[in-house]
């Protein structure tokens, strides 16, 4: 799941953009406001998108993931992982 394509925001996008996307998404798919079938699963994918990316620390190392995923994913180290734990 790509963080940022679930907010529908850039991977340069500032914090204030971010904020207005989760806003606005969170708003267009809560349960209480949507009756779709698959509200709840898209906010809940649109809660952990903005959870990561809206903090400068987990968003850094999701940056780094990402990149390392796909340039060699047999790449992950042990202390890629104790960071990402500890976090």
């Amino acid at each position: 799941m790509d963080y940022f394509e679930v907010l529908e925001v850039e991977k340069s996008a500032s914090q204030d953009e971010i904020k207005k996307a989760y806003r606005r998404l969170a708003s267009k798919f809560h349960p209480d406001r949507n009756k779709s079938d698959d509200a709840v699963e898209r906010f809940q994918k649109i809660q952990e998108s903005y959870n990561v990316i809206s903090d400068p620390k987990k968003r850094k190392i999701y940056i780094e993931q990402e990149y390392t995923e796909v340039m060699n994913p047999k790449s992950f180290t042990k202390s890629y992982w104790n960071r990402v734990l500890n976090t």
